[in-house]
């Protein structure tokens, strides 16, 4: 009888589905998919091997992504108290970071054109700038109006500014300052004594000036010719221009409104070219300008604390008087509150998630205005919300969906409007969506799914809307291969092209990646190791493939490593081993080829001219080859091994699970291969040779084929029939479908 295998798209499935071949995904699963990438048309292709990119500056390190546009990206290396930014795979930039190397797995990012904010729960938020092409720097977010906490509610508690601008000094009534204040924003209010201009011009004039600041309103009554003119200054009233221009010839008057957004401006109204109006019951021209906001908000930055009651300030707002306010806030954020977790963008605003003294406080900016987290009640103004949950939610992630998604450690939250329309500080709603909770990884967007990892870092699940539920679910996408993870995932990256992958970095060292192409119903894990432990992974655009890098200790070494492009054009440029280079030689016959230092000491495989050498070791970064070659590819073994489940035929009197039976035949149908090996249960490796005599020279390469190979096995008679496919040399093997010729025992 024969059995055929034509997908593997479920990918490596858990020990303990042996023996459920009721199940869907048996027939496409495998006991073992090691350095094989899951494709959604259910063939299995080895993984290419790593090119070595550089040493990394300090043993422990995360890779990061910086991505300007879709041909400009940069890699970063995060280090211990640095950065290195690659571009084209070449340093182009070293420079100084906050960030010790313990603290890189809780560093958390978003990106906005060549501006990437960063936040972590033990430094201020900070922000990476790319000022020109190949240079970086790095500074502290500044922020217009920062997040704050509650207002002070105690009369007597009051604090004194000692100017209104500039370096000024703080006093407090009572104790309110500590050294973990350094660096802290406060916020303080003052009531204004003026925020109107009223004037009644009868001829050409100018009224008073008002210093402006947030909505206005502005309306003129009578019957009156001429033109009215709202004028605006910058310094302190020296220089005037014109802002907003109307006129009337004893037919018209205007009301109506704007908001200033700039610090210190002042305005005032003119009138020019006036004509008295010869009927009318009010026969000239009234005019009011109103600025309602009867409080000032100034903001400053603690530079120094001297004690409980005295600190020295500098004003990053300008301060409305300089008498005692018992109207203060405390900054959200500091050494003595903790700093943000999480970061993330929604609707055009700026969202900051769960500080160490508000866990589960999400803080969202002004409407367009990411430095403005000043509240209030206009659409546009800054919100705050706390999750209203039963337990101490810290807030683990956010992602930007349809709703802003929340993780924390123990639910999913959904933000959203209350009807269809955006956020606002009056319309906006958080409900809980599931309660599985999170780690401290960042989520995943692929395609219109969010992936993240459950807390506890073993499993990953995707948040889901489900029209049958009218609302979203998590169902865990390591359910049928539970032991892939059991190490814990450290860290994610997503692969978009050419197929949607999600890369985990596994504490053992090992990756997992889960080929993910939901609207196909793929969804299938596959295990990659090499000769050495993966700490970090990220991914870049780059054309029709994107590039994942790696970060590997190998040797005593960190290296930063690229994963080769699975299409190739012809053997020469094929690339399968790790770690490795691309070295150009001459004619000499013993040749001696340097570029591998990193490698020292270990035996490495060579491809020289689409031939495989004997294996080398590397020493004082040289190796010598067997025979004069032009394209030498150099670089670590790894072994990619294919088992499928195993068979189960339906025979006339049952199943024939846990009975004796052979396989007699194999017949492989390979693409784009070159060579492998195959067993059946207990039986010898035999070698796969993929070489047309009518195509293939006998002293050059083998072209990789697209071919169905026929092998007689000599495995015996085993109740768990198992099928085995591997490929150790540095060569591509891809695998499509597998058909086994099976006779039951008695």
């Amino acid at each position: 009888m024969y059995a055929t295998l034509s997908s593997f798209n479920a990918g490596e499935l858990s020990p303990k589905m042996l023996g459920r071949s009721d199940v869907s995904q048996y027939s496409k699963g495998c006991q073992t998919l090691k350095n094989f990438l899951v494709t959604p048309y259910g063939s299995a292709e080895r993984r290419p091997g790593t090119r070595f990119v550089a040493v990394a500056n300090s043993p422990d390190i995360r890779l990061v992504r910086f991505v300007y546009s879709s041909t400009v990206s940069y890699i970063l290396e995060f280090g211990n108290l640095y950065i290195r930014a690659f571009r084209n795979d070449s340093p182009v930039i070293t420079i100084k970071s906050p960030y010790e190397s313990y603290e890189l797995s809780n560093l958390k990012f978003i990106q906005s054109a060549d501006v990437m904010t960063l936040v972590h729960p033990n430094h201020p938020v900070m922000e990476l700038k790319r000022t020109a092409v190949n240079t970086f720097i790095l500074s502290e977010k500044d922020f217009d109006y920062p997040p704050v906490l509650d207002p002070n509610l105690d009369d007597d508690h009051t604090i004194t500014p000692s100017a209104l601008s500039g370096e000024i000094s703080l006093s407090a009534s009572k104790d309110t300052f500590t050294d973990e204040n350094v660096g802290a924003y406060f916020q303080l209010i003052h009531t204004r004594r003026e925020n109107e201009i009223s004037k009644d011009f009868s001829a050409d004039g100018t009224s008073d000036s008002l210093e402006v600041f947030g909505y206005w309103t502005f309306t003129t009554h009578g019957t009156w010719t001429g033109t009215v003119t709202i004028q605006r200054s910058f310094d302190s009233g020296a220089t005037w221009k014109d802002y907003r221009t109307y006129s009337s010839a004893k037919d018209s008057n205007t009301s109506t409104s704007g908001e200033e957004d700039q610090e210190n401006a002042l305005y005032r109204i003119r009138m020019s070219d006036y004509e008295a109006a010869s009927s009318g019951t009010l026969r000239l021209c009234r005019c009011h300008f109103v600025n309602p906001d009867f409080s000032t908000t100034g903001v400053v930055k603690i530079t120094a604390v001297a004690d409980s009651k005295n600190a020295a300030a500098a004003v990053i707002k300008k301060i409305g008087s300089t008498e005692p306010t018992n109207e203060w806030n405390e900054g959200a954020w500091s050494r003595r509150r903790g700093y943000p977790r999480t970061v993330a963008y929604f609707e055009e605003r700026m969202m900051f998630g769960g500080s160490a003294h508000k866990p589960q406080t999400v803080w969202g900016s002004k409407t367009n205005a990411w430095n403005n987290f000043l509240l209030g009640d206009k659409d546009d103004d800054a919100l705050e919300f706390t999750l209203a949950s039963d337990t101490v939610n810290t807030i683990c992630w956010m992602c930007q969906h349809n709703a802003l998604v929340i993780g924390t450690m123990d639910s999913e939250w959904a933000l959203s409007a209350s009807d269809d329309s955006a956020i606002t500080p009056s319309n906006f709603r958080v409900r809980r969506e599931s309660v599985f909770g999170s780690e401290g990884i960042p989520a995943q967007m692929a395609g219109d799914t969010i992936l993240f990892v459950q807390r506890g870092a073993r499993k990953v699940r995707e948040y889901v809307y489900q029209w049958e539920k009218n609302g979203y679910s998590s169902p865990d996408m390591t359910i049928l291969a539970d032991h892939i993870s059991a190490s814990g995932i450290r860290e994610t990256a997503l692969q978009q092209l050419p197929d949607t992958i999600l890369w985990t970095v596994l504490n053992s060292g090992a990756l997992a990646a889960l080929t993910y192409e939901r609207d196909q119903e793929v969804v299938g894990w596959h295990r990659h190791e090499t000769a050495g432990k993966v700490i970090s992974c990220t991914t870049i655009p780059n054309g029709s493939e994107d590039k994942l890098y790696l970060a590997v200790q190998r040797n005593g070494h960190t290296l930063i490593e690229v994963m080769q492009p699975r299409a190739f054009n012809s053997i020469s440029s094929a690339f399968f081993v790790d770690s490795g280079v691309s070295l150009t030689s001459s004619d000499a016959p013993l040749l001696a080829v340097s570029g591998l230092d990193h490698l020292n000491g270990l035996q490495v495989q060579v491809l020289a001219d689409g031939a495989v050498q004997r294996p080398k070791t590397v020493a004082n970064g040289r190796i010598s080859l067997d025979s004069p070659a032009y394209h030498v590819t150099a670089g670590l073994s790894y072994e990619s091994l294919l088992s499928p489940m195993p068979v189960e035929l339906e025979l006339q009197n049952g199943q024939s699970i846990l009975r004796s039976k052979i396989i007699g035949e194999l017949r492989l149908r390979l693409y784009s291969s070159i060579g492998g090996e195959a067993r059946s249960g207990s039986g010898s490796w035999q070698r796969i040779i993929s070489r047309d005599v009518s195509s293939d020279s006998l002293d050059s390469p083998v072209i990789p084929k697209n071919d169905v190979i026929t092998l007689n096995t000599s495995g015996g008679y085993e109740k768990a029939t198992t099928i085995e496919l591997r490929q150790t040399d540095p060569l591509p093997f891809n695998v499509t479908s597998i058909t086994a010729l099976l006779a039951p025992g008695e």
